[in-house]
């Protein structure tokens, strides 16, 4: 079954995806609201990207605490697989890249061998700081009122349901989908706005 999932996102959904962002694109352009959609979209993405580099700041903070390691020296080593990750949106696609920048850090090679391939979601954490962050805004840009238990909620399924998907490329997003519009109500218009972003 995950094969068949996979197979059709990879296959069908995330080719015709450029396609029907262009589209959108096109149709924001006729009604004169492009430049809305796109300066929100860049301060979205540079929002998340932002609260990323922090959220990860963080997590080696205190992982060096434990393992008495340098932060910043370890951030460094892995630098090359959160860049790849970040480009191509596949962590399983990057478990060589990250095994070699982690071996970089010290850690023994049977520990690295053991623990990637099982923990390989180098972007889950990105993916959903992201993608709650743009919601927020489309949800801003709408009108859209999002009291904060309904947000926590929505934060809390987004990043279970990004734990499904870390080997499908795009597979985060996908996922979204029907979150964005079971919990906190997006139209079609909304969710295709975020998927743009």
């Amino acid at each position: 079954f995950r094969e068949i999932i996979t197979k059709t996102i990879q296959a069908v959904i995330l080719p015709l995806l450029p396609i029907y962002i262009f589209t959108m694109i096109c149709e924001k352009s006729a009604k004169g609201v492009i430049d809305v959609v796109l300066g929100t979209g860049a301060k979205v993405i540079g929002t998340g990207v932002v609260l990323s580099i922090l959220y990860l700041i963080v997590q080696y903070l205190i992982a060096s605490l434990i393992a008495r390691k340098n932060p910043f020296r370890c951030l460094y080593n892995i630098l090359p697989a959160y860049l790849t990750g970040f480009s191509i949106c596949s962590s399983a696609a990057i478990i060589p890249v990250t095994t070699k920048c982690t071996l970089k850090s010290g850690v023994r090679e049977d520990i690295a061998n053991f623990v990637i391939p099982i923990c390989s979601n180098t972007h889950m954490c990105g993916s959903t700081i992201k993608l709650v962050t743009t919601s927020v805004a489309v949800a801003y840009l709408f009108g859209v009122d999002i009291p904060l238990a309904l947000f926590i909620n929505f934060a809390l399924m987004q990043a279970i349901a990004a734990v499904s998907s870390p080997g499908v490329m795009g597979g985060v997003l996908m996922a979204s989908v029907g979150l964005l519009g079971s919990i906190l109500g997006f139209t079609e218009e909304m969710t295709a706005l975020l998927m743009a972003i």
